[in-house]
């Protein structure tokens, strides 16, 4: 059973500016103090005070290997291609293609990326 409530309302309803107006304070409630109790409160001067309950430790180290960085670029209009295979040839590209698909280290890769990209999929559907 789908239940539905369709609530219609003229454009010219909608978007109205608020008007604001100044009016007299209209006093609610008022609760007179109690001076039996005054006796109770005690002033204090100053009361501003900072409190902290963790105590504060501060420590910063910086000891990191040095490595050797050297820039490497590739035109990415051919792609990553092993050195024999020419990339405008298309009978080497799917030659190298196939024998890569027929390998087990390939299918087994594919399969494991395919059941991890399953268990986000499933994640973001429970998100959703």
């Amino acid at each position: 059973m789908e239940i539905v409530l369709v609530y219609q309302k003229l454009r010219k309803d909608f978007g109205r500016a608020p008007k604001f107006h100044d009016m007299p304070a209209d006093i609610v409630s008022e609760t007179m103090p109690n001076p039996d109790l005054l006796s109770d409160y005690v002033e204090r001067n100053p009361t501003d005070v900072a409190i902290q309950c963790i105590p504060e430790y501060s420590e910063h180290e910086v000891n990191t290997e040095r490595f050797e960085l050297q820039s490497q670029g590739i035109i990415h209009l051919e792609g990553g291609w092993p050195k024999d295979v020419d990339p405008s040839e298309v009978e080497q590209t799917l030659r190298f293609i196939k024998k890569t698909e027929k390998d087990e280290d390939y299918i087994r890769t594919i399969k494991g990326l395919g059941e991890s990209l399953e268990h986000m999929i499933k994640q973001n559907n429970a998100i959703d």
